[in-house]
């Protein structure tokens, strides 16, 4: 408990919720004291035992906590590390948005290279969103990125590894640049590609039966449930990343389009025979012999 003091959370979504849970859960700091932008969410959040007590200004919060997760859109950010630079410049802190590189930036330019910051992500998301889908156990055998650069503190670095593994992650590290480029095939790109796919059957609604979608489609167009918001304000914070592997994925398609046209049946079974590979490879890894 000493090790972390006072924890405080900024942004008490599903991932911050979660974290506030967590904390909790295993007693791994003295207090929680959370900050959102409405306060229904904070008040909800002490009554559902999230956090311990909550500040009605961020400000409060980081002049009054020993360690600081901001758990917010990737959009909001920089707001919270330019009063982070106005209140209490040395605190350790860490953010879990999904892009790293343009955070990571942001830090450094307005706290400068000493910052005690690294930037964190666990792979631990929903297509849910908010104080309602706040879970317990989300963070447990799940992979959690942190991102240093060549200014990294080896103390904030450490002291962030401990926190994860402490909510019972696999702690693994990345450069932010190299995140950006991994996520944004993993994460981003699947993202978008369903929103393309679910606005494509928005605009042929009048040509598609509503009880012709089977559990196939439903299961993989889950994610299209998603903040559209927060995902929009990824996308762009990724772009370059992005557009990358949506430029790869549209020169696949082409390639896969003229097979099947020429009904290319043997080429089409040995490629998506790799693809099956692939998948079973992802899921289950070193389980079977891929």
């Amino acid at each position: 408990m000493e090790e972390f003091g006072r924890i405080g959370i900024i942004g008490i979504g599903l991932i911050g919720g979660s974290i506030g849970v967590e904390i909790k859960k295993r007693k791994i700091a003295e207090e929680v004291i959370g900050y959102s932008r409405k306060i229904e969410t904070m008040e909800k959040a002490v009554e559902k035992g999230i956090i311990d007590r909550y500040y009605n200004t961020p400000e409060n919060v980081i002049k009054n906590v020993d360690f600081l997760i901001i758990a917010t859109p990737v959009n909001v950010v920089e707001k919270y590390i330019k009063t982070i630079k106005e209140t209490n410049p040395e605190i350790f802190f860490t953010d879990v948005v999904s892009v790293k590189e343009i955070i990571c930036k942001k830090v450094e330019n307005i706290l400068g290279r000493n910052a005690n910051f690294i930037g964190s992500h666990p792979i631990a998301g929903s297509e849910k969103s908010g104080i309602e889908s706040v879970k317990e156990g989300l963070f447990e055998n799940k992979v959690v990125i942190v991102t240093p650069t060549e200014n990294t503190n080896k103390k904030v670095k450490e002291k962030v590894k401990i926190f994860w593994e402490k909510l019972g992650s696999k702690v693994i590290e990345m450069s932010p640049e190299k995140h950006d480029e991994v996520l944004g095939f993993t994460s981003h790109l699947p993202h978008f590609l369903i929103y393309v796919l679910l606005y494509l059957g928005f605009k042929n609604n009048k040509k598609i039966f509503k009880n012709c979608f089977g559990s196939g489609f439903l299961d993989t167009t889950r994610i299209g449930k998603s903040n559209c918001e927060m995902w929009v304000d990824i996308f762009i914070s990724n772009k370059k990343n992005l557009l990358k592997w949506i430029e790869k994925y549209e020169k696949e398609l082409k390639n896969f389009k003229d097979y099947l046209r020429k009904e290319k049946t043997e080429t089409l079974i040995k490629l998506f025979e790799n693809s099956r590979l692939y998948r079973e490879k992802i899921e289950y890894g070193k389980k079977r012999n891929i």
